[in-house]
């Protein structure tokens, strides 16, 4: 009944039992469904399950928020992306040294026929 999402007036009326037995059920229930998406998430990881075990104990640690955690995953990303621009910028120096060692040996070479 619960599962069926019945009031839970009409779930006291149907068992015929007190409004605490219905709240105690109720309770169990809650407790059922919780666990059992708790068992889904322990599936899903099986695995990789220590690695979530310890960003759980470092988060708690560190006191990290729902949002903190996004930000952070949010950051992650932009750093990714800021790491290849760095890579690309680098290539790009080294390109501009290489023609600039090209040029100065050419003028160079230039300077001795005179």
């Amino acid at each position: 009944m619960f599962k069926d999402k019945k009031p839970l007036s009409d779930v006291a009326i149907e068992l015929d039992i007190k409004t605490d037995g219905v709240l105690n059920f109720h309770e169990d229930y809650l407790r059922f469904e919780r666990m059992d998406g708790l068992v889904k998430i322990y599936n899903d990881l099986r695995n990789d399950f220590s690695i979530f075990f310890h960003l759980y104990r470092r988060i708690k640690k560190e006191g990290l928020s729902k949002e903190d955690i996004i930000e952070l995953v949010e950051n992650q990303q932009d750093l990714k992306f800021l790491e290849i621009r760095v890579e690309i910028y680098n290539e790009h120096i080294k390109r501009q040294q290489s023609q600039k060692f090209q040029l100065e040996n050419g003028i160079n070479g230039l300077q001795a026929y005179k």
